[in-house]
């Protein structure tokens, strides 16, 4: 047998932690106790798949990365319609534009490469989030695996293999099990034994999917976090027949969680409703381009003109609106009044929209009792269903919780911490120096051996009005580093 991996990093998408329970998840509630858990984790802001997917690959805020949104408007990429970051066609088309550097930071497979170290990752998320885990595993030859979408697979001849031993792939569904113990027999059978990773990247789609269509707490979804715990209790179990257990670590994490989706809300003919010349792109003569839907992001065709002022006035005067960040501003102040800079939340990137929105949300649980809920639009998603991207606490508290003889046991951190810290906890392990682009910080609370206690935390809320409204961003500082905890509005 093939040496284990140094790590093994689990992702389960859009998993809540109050759904980590011992009769849910029994295996994975079993390492979260006995290991190093850190219940304050927070994700990036948007709280969306492929923009925590870069984030957690470079341990870098999308600032950094350039992955600011799951769907926006980059006329480099298409002059015509929004670039859908799921998409592998989309995804392709985006790496041509930019030369191969979409993602504008190191990732994690471009550090370790350089160190002579390789990642392998097995995904069944969607392929534009497997492909921004390492987006250059094409050229480093790294094996990455894709069953959503295999065109999105490298290297060619070995993912050809592969699908020749182990499939077809099954079709997808709500909840993704037999996909899912797919994806685990090619991680057992194929890539660790085969490959041999220094690093093993696998991600798991559900709960997110299930979540989304059939609700938070629903028989489905339960359904999908058993089967993903039992095929991360396999992974436990491979590494524990090993010799080499001792030398292999666990990371989990999830990069977001999801509250319900309570209302519907038409936006974008709202906004056509007031006068509003909003499109996919800047065709037709529109004024602003981009995404509606619960977390939004939108480009205008003429940076902070009339029509940008016009565009958040009304956006403040909506009830179904919650915060509202522009540029332009002061570092925390909008550039427009009653709004925030987005600045604090790190969107600083030359290709950021100007202005984002999220949707109201709240602490109402849905039918199954679980709390947490919003207003929602342009999402192919049921009243009842889940949606996330916004600034709900339930949204950006993500699991992440490390096991091995690497860290601390039985221990809980007080500290804030995100996914974004994982890259520079692995680099450290390695004795790698991690490069000025990561945001995060090596978690060496966690150590097992001389743990150093980073900074107290501080904690700051910056506040917005207008003559109708507040609007509040809660931010946590550890040292250098930087969580955004939530964000809420209060209507006068």
């Amino acid at each position: 047998m093939k040496p284990l991996p140094r790590f093994i990093w689990c992702i389960f998408d859009g998993l809540r932690r109050d759904m980590i329970t011992p009769d849910i998840a029994p295996r994975l509630r079993a390492f979260i106790d006995g290991g190093c858990d850190f219940p304050a984790s927070r994700c990036a802001f948007p709280s969306v798949t492929r923009v925590n997917a870069a984030a957690m690959a470079c341990g870098a805020a999308p600032g950094i990365t350039g992955v600011v949104a799951n769907a926006l408007f980059d006329p480099n990429v298409f002059s015509d319609k929004l670039m859908q970051t799921s998409l592998h066609d989309h995804m392709v088309q985006a790496e041509q534009a930019y030369d191969g550097r979409f993602v504008t930071a190191p990732s994690l497979g471009d550090i370790l490469a350089d160190h002579g170290l390789k990642v392998a990752i097995v995904s069944s998320g969607s392929a534009g989030a497997t492909h921004l885990l390492n987006p250059r595993a094409a050229q480093l030859g790294h094996v990455r695996l894709s069953l959503s979408d295999w065109r999105a697979s490298t290297p060619a001849d070995y993912a050809a293999e592969v699908l020749r031993r182990f499939g077809p792939i099954p079709p997808g569904a709500t909840p993704n099990v037999a996909r899912i113990q797919l994806q685990t027999d090619i991680v057992l059978d194929a890539v660790l034994p085969e490959v041999a990773p220094d690093v093993l990247i696998v991600w798991f789609s559900d709960p997110d999917s299930t979540y989304h269509y059939c609700g938070i707490g629903s028989p489905e979804s339960v359904a999908a976090i058993r089967n993903a715990d039992a095929q991360f209790g396999r992974l436990l179990d491979h590494r524990a027949q090993a010799a080499d257990s001792a030398e292999c670590q666990i990371i989990v994490c999830s990069d977001h969680g999801l509250i319900t989706a309570r209302e519907k809300i038409e936006v974008k003919q709202h906004m056509r409703d007031a006068g509003i010349r909003i499109g996919d792109s800047f065709l037709n003569n529109n004024a602003v381009a981009g995404n509606t839907g619960y977390c939004a992001a939108l480009r205008m065709a003429a940076y902070d003109d009339a029509s940008m002022r016009d565009l958040v006035n009304w956006l403040l005067e909506q009830p179904w609106c919650g915060p509202v960040f522009t540029p332009g501003g002061n570092g925390v102040l909008g550039g427009i009044a009653g709004t925030l800079d987005r600045a604090l939340l790190a969107l600083t990137h030359a290709r950021t929209p100007e202005v984002y929105y999220v949707m109201a949300a709240e602490d109402t649980p849905d039918r199954w009792g679980r709390p947490g809920s919003c207003c929602f639009s342009g999402e192919a998603i049921p009243v009842g269903g889940a949606t996330h991207g916004g600034l709900h606490p339930i949204e950006m508290n993500n699991l992440l919780a490390m096991g091995g003889t690497a860290f601390r046991q039985n221990y809980e951190s007080p500290w804030p911490a995100s996914h974004t810290d994982i890259v520079p906890t692995m680099l450290a392990s390695f004795g790698i120096r991690s490069p000025d682009s990561v945001t995060g910080r090596a978690l060496t609370e966690a150590y097992a051996q001389a743990a150093i206690d980073p900074a107290p935390p501080q904690s700051v809320t910056h506040t917005s009005e207008t003559r109708t409204r507040r609007q509040h961003l809660k931010l946590w500082h550890v040292g250098a580093t930087t969580y955004v905890d939530c964000g809420w509005t209060e209507r006068a």
